[in-house]
């Protein structure tokens, strides 16, 4: 296996089957571990299940070590600089972040598991495995970029909410004081209060008893929940805004590689971004059946794809498009689609494709005209597809 494909599968960006395999087996043996690591307090479960625990947690340093020097082999593959040296690439991935989290996912876990530290020592360290679990994790991945975009909102609010805490003290304190010196004796002491009932938790363990500490543990219930509200909405905002770029970038980067598209300009390249929805299809999948109702038209970004026509079956490869004629001509589907391997296709919609040919006639010429030719009127050549 060369370096360039074992640096795919170890992209966490990558959509490749075994890039998705990989992250799969990632996801089980880790979260495996962490389960084992868990478990291992357990005195019964140790008593019972012993050597499976040890056996899973042993599986997943062995992933933890694979993973890490796979990381070391293919570093100068995936440099920032490519005119860095070999030794230069291997020591910018060791020490980066995530490579040293790699190794102290490792090292000190063998250390504890060959020395039988203890249960708490193997805990400790367990919180990189839970680290990497979230490696691969797009969610987790997008949340990085959210909260940095985000972040001066959110601080200002946490401005609000340190505003709203210690003058919940200072009033509890001046109405409680005296009443419970040893809950609201001092404003230090009442912060535990006004922590707990801002965050709208209520332990119960201090309550106040005059009328104005109820007044006022009320209002900082309602502050409380309208300053996580506003935090939810930045988090929610930021993710919104994220997913949508995420999933243009994604879309642009698959229309840039359809030959059809590669003429057009960056202005309708972005439209047809935005109209067009990514699909992934395995081998042997059908993609459209004979006599369906024509909805959609598909591009082909990678893979192949037949188009099952009697006597002879046409195949369809990367850059290539189908199932335009159906929406040209509102007519039922003349072939069934099917996918000869791992494709990745583009879909546009019929309502989608009659507004790109009121905004897009040259693109949509290009589409009819290959509509044409492949029914075989164009120039009186034979059909090639009909779809």
């Amino acid at each position: 296996m060369t370096r360039a494909r074992i640096a795919d599968f170890l992209d966490p960006s990558s959509g490749s089957r075994n890039a998705r395999l990989f992250r799969g087996i990632h996801y089980i043996v880790i979260g495996g571990g962490i389960v084992a690591l868990a478990l291992a307090t357990v005195p019964w479960v140790m008593e019972t299940y012993g050597l499976f625990v040890q056996v899973m947690q042993g599986a997943t340093l062995m992933l933890c070590a694979l993973e890490y020097v796979l990381h070391i082999l293919v570093a100068p593959s995936v440099a920032p600089s490519k005119s860095a040296s070999v030794a230069g690439a291997y020591w910018h991935w060791a020490a980066s972040p995530l490579g040293i989290i790699d190794l102290l996912a490792v090292a000190p876990m063998a250390i504890v598991l060959a020395s039988a530290a203890g249960t708490r020592a193997a805990s400790a360290v367990g919180i990189f495995w839970l680290i990497k679990f979230a490696r691969y994790s797009h969610g987790i991945a997008v949340l990085s970029r959210v909260i940095p975009s985000v972040g001066g909102w959110l601080f200002n609010v946490f401005k609000a909410f340190l505003i709203v805490l210690f003058g919940a003290a200072t009033l509890a304190y001046i109405f409680e004081g005296e009443a419970q010196p040893e809950a609201f004796g001092s404003i230090p002491s009442a912060l535990w209060w006004a922590v707990v009932t801002l965050t709208t938790t209520g332990y119960g363990d201090v309550t106040p008893t005059t009328v104005g500490g109820r007044i006022l543990a009320g209002t900082v219930m309602i502050c409380g929940i309208a300053v996580f509200a506003l935090w939810a909405g930045i988090l929610a905002t930021g993710f919104a805004e994220e997913t949508r770029r995420y999933n243009f970038l994604r879309t642009w980067d698959l229309v840039a590689k359809v030959p059809l598209f590669k003429t057009i300009g960056a202005g309708t390249i972005a439209e047809v971004a935005r109209l067009l929805r990514p699909r992934e299809v395995p081998a042997g999948a059908v993609i459209m059946r004979r006599g369906e109702s024509g909805d959609c038209m598909y591009f082909i970004v990678s893979g192949e794809v037949e188009i099952r026509l009697e006597p002879n079956p046409v195949r369809l490869g990367a850059g290539d498009f189908f199932g335009e004629i159906a929406l040209i001509s509102d007519s039922p589907r003349t072939a069934t689609a099917v996918a000869d391997m791992d494709s990745q296709l583009l879909i546009l919609d019929i309502a989608d494709f009659r507004g790109l040919m009121a905004r897009q006639p040259d693109l949509v010429k290009v589409i009819e005209t290959e509509a044409v030719r492949r029914l075989g009127i164009f120039k009186g050549e034979a059909p090639k597809a009909s779809l």
